[in-house]
């Protein structure tokens, strides 16, 4: 019998989110295999096993636990628990580890690389989501795996930013695998995958969020990662919950500080108040961990000018329609108006479109996954084909 059937029916009965499994795990010599076979004697001489978790118990066979591992590799879904090889060792060191992990796309070895959450408003100011996109572009050429939560907002622009820097990214989702949710960010789901990273959830059917589902999520956001980034935290928000997670799970904090006088960075000036560490750029972030991980290399300098760079040749542009871009946004068709049929660096691109570097980098992402740009080494784009 593959373990991880054991580990489905004890999550199915406990609930995503319940330290249990992983406490039954650790308290018996066979593990999960042990207290299945142990039967309903077993479970009800345990003080810690509630009437409730009993019924639950017996209500959910294990052959409809090994039904529904099936299910998901047949749909071609990775399997994760708590005894699989690649099951991160940083979720052993939380609370309440997830008995069950569903993934699509390859999972980075978050144990032997930084892993940063980025985290921030749905509802985001324009400039925010321009700073979540430098800073995750910013953490990616770092060397660091972004984690985010596959909201929009400061989520989306921070994915944006870090597949722009071609660092994997891992979006834990609060719904299944095969959800919709949230429509808006579906081609961002996708391309995380065919762009190395990874989706995971605990959930195996849930299509939309229920009550609580997010606090049992964002706790994953935090587990995997050894940092916590907040962008525009307001005092009494979302946002500020994941810092409280983060100090659980002795996790550092980083605050991006934002305008001291707006109550949308309220909560996070509290926090920097309360000893998170405030920082303007992704370096700032990563100069924590230089001697934590051998692997990571050098940090390249978000701003660094190419010198020498030749002037931008001018040509004529065919009209948008053409082009197969009519529905491009303004910033989108502005960035694409520059673009060349030869390679182009960032340097040039900023002082064509008089874009920041995070605005430049998310657009030129946008334009990648709409197949009118191209990236070359040495980030550099060209227009598509």
């Amino acid at each position: 019998m593959d373990k991880r059937v054991y580990w489905i029916w004890l999550q199915h009965a406990f609930g995503e989110g319940s330290p249990m499994p992983w406490r039954i795990h650790r308290s018996l010599p066979g593990g999960v295999e042990e207290f299945f076979e142990g039967g309903p004697r077993m479970w009800n001489s345990l003080e810690v096993i509630r009437e409730r978790d009993a019924a639950a118990l017996y209500s959910f066979s294990l052959d409809e636990a090994k039904a529904q591992l099936e299910h998901a590799l047949k749909v071609g879904w990775e399997v994760l628990t708590p005894e699989s090889e690649n099951y991160p060792e940083a979720l052993k060191n939380i609370f309440d580890p997830p008995a069950v992990l569903y993934g699509k796309g390859r999972l980075p070895n978050v144990d032997r690389r930084p892993a940063i959450a980025v985290v921030g408003a749905r509802k985001a100011k324009k400039e925010s989501e321009e700073k979540g996109k430098e800073f995750g572009y910013q953490l990616a050429i770092g060397g660091a795996v972004v984690i985010t939560g596959g909201a929009v907002g400061i989520d989306a622009a921070v994915t944006l930013g870090a597949m722009s820097g071609e660092a994997p990214v891992v979006s834990v989702l609060p719904v299944a695998l095969n959800s919709s949710y949230v429509s808006r960010n579906a081609f961002l789901r996708e391309s995380i995958v065919d762009k190395g990273g990874a989706l995971v959830t605990e959930y195996f059917s849930q299509q939309t969020p229920g009550f609580g589902t997010f606090q049992v999520r964002n706790r994953l956001i935090t587990g995997l990662s050894c940092g916590v980034l907040l962008i525009q935290a307001a005092k009494k928000s979302g946002t500020v919950m994941y810092a409280s997670h983060a100090k659980d799970q002795n996790r550092d904090v980083f605050v991006y500080p934002g305008p001291k006088d707006d109550p949308a960075f309220a909560g996070g000036w509290g926090l920097i108040a309360d000893g998170a560490k405030a920082v303007e750029r992704g370096e700032e972030v990563l100069e924590e961990y230089d001697q934590r991980f051998e692997d990571l290399g050098r940090v390249i300098p978000l701003f660094e000018k190419e010198s020498g760079a030749p002037a931008i040749e001018e040509e004529v542009l065919p009209a948008l329609a053409d082009s197969g871009a009519s529905s491009l946004s303004e910033e989108q068709a502005a960035v694409f108006g520059v673009l060349r049929r030869e390679p182009q660096g960032v340097a040039q691109l900023e002082e064509a479109t008089g874009f920041s570097t995070g605005k430049l980098l998310g657009t030129l992402t946008e334009l990648e996954l709409l197949g009118l740009a191209e990236s070359y080494p040495g980030k550099r784009y060209r227009k598509g084909k």
